[in-house]
C-alpha cells in the first residue's frame, strides 16, 4: 500500500487512520538519524562474525522472501534480534496498524496484530524501522512517536515467520490432529516454501550429530564467496554442475535419503512431509 494520503478512503475510519499514520511517519523520517542506523546495522553485522556482506546478502533475502538453504541459522539469528528491536523501541502501545476489511479485528485482538504486523515489517520494511525507531523530535512533539503507523501483510508475515522465527519454524511439519495431508501442503503453499525449504529447516532445527562434508564443504565455498563482495550469485563456474544444482536448491529432495544427523522426531517430520511432497507430485 502506497504511504501517499491520496490513496487513503478519508471517509472510512481505518481511512483516516492510515492518513494520519502516514503523515506522521513522513514527519518522523525526516528526522531520522543515520548514524543511529549504521550502528543499529552494525549491532546485526557483529551477530554473523562482521561480515557485512553476509548480512546484506541476508537482509536482501528477507526484502524479497527467500530461504537460503545454507544459512538458515544466521537468518535466524538476524531475524531473532529485529524481534527483540522491534518490541524495545516500538512497545504495544506506541504504534497501530489498520485492517481496511475490518476496523475493529486487529485493534480488538493483540496477538493478531503483532503476528500480521511485526514479522512483515522487520523482513521487508526493517530500513523503515530502523529509520523511524532513531527519529529524533522536539520536546514538544514527542508524543507523536508514540503513534508510530505500521502496515500489515498476513500472508507476508506468515511467510517470514515460517522462514526465519526458530521457535516454532517445524509446528506445521510435526504431529497434529485432524490436519490432513493437503492441508499441509496448503501451508507451505502459503509461505512459498517447497520440499527442499522444508527439509533444510527440519534437518537443521532437529540436527544431532555434524553435517556432511559435502554440506559442510559447499557453505564455506559460498560463504567466501558472499563475503568477497561479488555481485554474482550462482552458478559459480569454478564448481562442477552438480554442486552447482545442490548450491541453488538444497541437499534434499523427495526421492532422497532422511538424513542420519538428526533426532528421532526430527526423521518422523522428514518423513512425514517427503509423504506429503510426494503425494502432490505423483499426483
Amino acid at each position: 500500500m502506497s504511504s501517499n494520503n491520496d490513496d487513503y478512503d478519508h471517509s472510512s475510519y481505518a481511512g483516516r487512520c492510515g492518513s494520519f499514520g502516514s503523515s506522521t511517519n513522513s514527519f518522523l523520517l525526516k528526522h531520522q538519524d543515520k548514524a543511529a542506523i549504521d550502528r543499529m546495522v552494525e549491532e546485526q553485522v557483529k551477530l554473523l562474525g562482521g561480515d557485512k556482506e553476509l548480512y546484506n546478502r541476508i537482509d536482501d533475502n528477507m526484502m524479497s522472501g527467500v530461504l537460503d538453504h545454507f544459512f538458515i541459522k544466521e537468518h535466524c539469528t538476524i531475524y531473532a534480534w529485529r524481534e527483540t528491536f522491534f518490541s524495545q523501541h516500538f512497545p504495544n502501545n506506541s504504534w497501530f496498524t489498520v485492517d481496511f476489511e475490518d476496523e475493529d479485528e486487529l485493534e480488538a485482538d493483540e496477538v493478531l496484530r503483532n503476528c500480521m504486523t511485526i514479522p512483515y515489517q522487520i523482513t521487508r520494511n526493517f530500513h523503515m524501522v530502523m529509520a523511524l525507531a532513531s527519529a529524533k523530535v522536539i520536546a514538544e512533539l514527542t508524543w507523536l512517536k508514540q503513534h508510530t503507523y505500521f502496515e500489515n501483510n498476513e500472508q507476508l508475515s506468515d511467510e517470514a515467520s515460517s522462514k526465519y522465527k526458530w521457535d516454532g519454524m517445524t509446528y506445521e511439519f510435526g504431529e497434529l490432529e485432524d490436519v490432513t495431508e493437503q492441508q499441509r501442503l496448503g501451508s507451505c503453499d502459503w509461505a512459498s516454501i517447497g520440499f527442499s525449504e522444508v527439509a533444510h529447516i527440519i534437518a537443521e532445527v532437529h540436527q544431532t550429530g555434524p553435517k556432511k562434508l559435502e554440506e559442510m564443504a559447499l557453505k564455506a565455498v559460498l560463504l567466501r564467496h558472499i563475503s568477497s563482495g561479488s555481485a554474482d550469485f550462482l552458478p559459480l563456474d569454478y564448481l562442477p554442475t552438480v554442486m552447482n544444482k545442490k548450491a541453488a536448491n538444497g541437499m534434499y529432495n523427495v526421492e532422497g535419503k532422511t538424513p542420519d544427523n538428526i533426532s528421532d522426531e526430527g526423521k518422523e517430520m522428514f518423513e512425514r512431509m517427503r509423504k506429503v511432497f510426494g503425494i502432490n507430485k505423483s499426483g
